[in-house]
């Protein structure tokens, strides 16, 4: 049976590190880098007026289908939730019948505010066994909030500060395929950086990405700096906090361009460290301080002395020479000096054999 959710204070079933994902007709103000916890959650229940509360606990990562259900609304999403609800409803797994469960439990009503809660490690245990058992997490599914990027879907990483005059200042990135985080170590797989939400990306000095990635996060520091009126991107740094790990990766290449220009280069622009892990970026386009949140004129990475260059100048060299031949051939052909002419002697021309 479908039913309305209340909150309690006093919970016993426990959702250990779980992602969660929340609209309502109220504007929810969560910051996803932190933990969000029960008491965060009430706190906002708290604030708002008298909403009614629908929680609902899906096995699978948000759809299309369910995001169909959030347009019109505010929502945000925060992969770093620990939960505890006395009650919450079902979802099956199945994208119709899971829409089907949440429109009819949230019905007509207009001042609501809805959660799902993805399980990230653990299905649901009481909270007294999660705090007297250790948790074993090698037999725990992995599982992630949001589905695996396609090989092949663009990706592009836009983030906004506020100047001191109040303007709005965007860093853009763009690859033409999901970015390709190569770790140099046997038991490590290759991980495929997609687009995330715009709430998971911070643009201070450096453009700040958080992508969700199995229990925790893969965030991406791509670092600018200026100098005589070029900005340069030459580091990115990569904290892998599943795995505990951060790295520093730099780029052979010089991703350098003017001010409100963007840089542009085809094919893989790679970062490494010393270890051989990589950052790998198809067709990057990247640029800081773009003032309206497009991409500018592209300084291309292409270089002066590219192979159709250099035979297009020598061609012009050789066609040069020989129209210099020709004119000094032109030049140096003599004339005759003395003409035959009827008012004067007939000119003779002798020729010996």
């Amino acid at each position: 049976m479908l039913f309305k959710v209340t909150i309690l204070l006093i919970s016993n079933v426990y959702v250990a590190n779980a992602a969660l994902f929340m609209w309502s007709n109220h504007e929810i103000k969560v910051s996803p880098f932190e933990n969000f916890k029960t008491t965060d959650f009430l706190n906002i229940v708290e604030k708002l007026d008298k909403p009614d509360v629908f929680v609902f606990k899906s096995p699978n990562p948000v759809t299309n289908n369910i995001m169909s259900v959030v347009k019109g609304f505010y929502s945000m999403y925060s992969p770093n939730g620990d939960i505890e609800m006395e009650n919450f409803v079902d979802l099956a797994g199945n994208p119709e019948e899971d829409l089907h469960i949440i429109k009819e439990t949230i019905g007509n009503s207009i001042n609501f505010i809805s959660t799902i809660i993805i399980p990230n490690q653990e299905a649901i245990r009481s909270k007294r066994d999660t705090e007297n058992q250790e948790l074993d997490f090698d037999d725990i599914e992995r599982a992630t909030a949001f589905p695996s990027p396609s090989p092949q879907e663009p990706v592009i990483y836009r983030g906004f500060k506020l100047t001191k005059t109040s303007e709005t200042s965007y860093a853009l990135l763009y690859s033409s395929k999901p970015l390709l985080f190569r770790r140099n170590s046997s038991d490590a797989m290759d991980v495929y950086l997609g687009n995330v939400e715009d709430d998971m990306i911070q643009y201070d000095n450096r453009l700040n990405v958080n992508i969700p990635n199995g229990r925790g996060k893969i965030t991406l520091r791509f670092n600018f700096t200026w100098q005589n009126g070029y900005w340069y991107m030459p580091s990115v740094k990569i904290q892998d906090y599943q795995n505990k790990a951060d790295y520093n990766l730099i780029t052979k290449d010089d991703v350098v361009a003017p001010a409100r220009f963007s840089y542009h280069c085809n094919g893989e622009t790679k970062f490494s460290d010393s270890n051989g892990v990589e950052l790998i970026i198809y067709d990057l386009q990247v640029q800081t301080e773009s003032k309206n949140g497009k991409f500018g004129d592209a300084n291309d990475c292409v270089p002066f002395t590219t192979a159709p260059i250099c035979s297009g100048i020598f061609i012009t060299v050789l066609l040069g020479i020989g129209m210099v031949i020709s004119l000094i051939s032109i030049m140096d052909i003599k004339t005759m000096d003395k003409f035959d002419n009827y008012k004067t002697k007939n000119l003779a021309i002798t020729v010996s054999d």
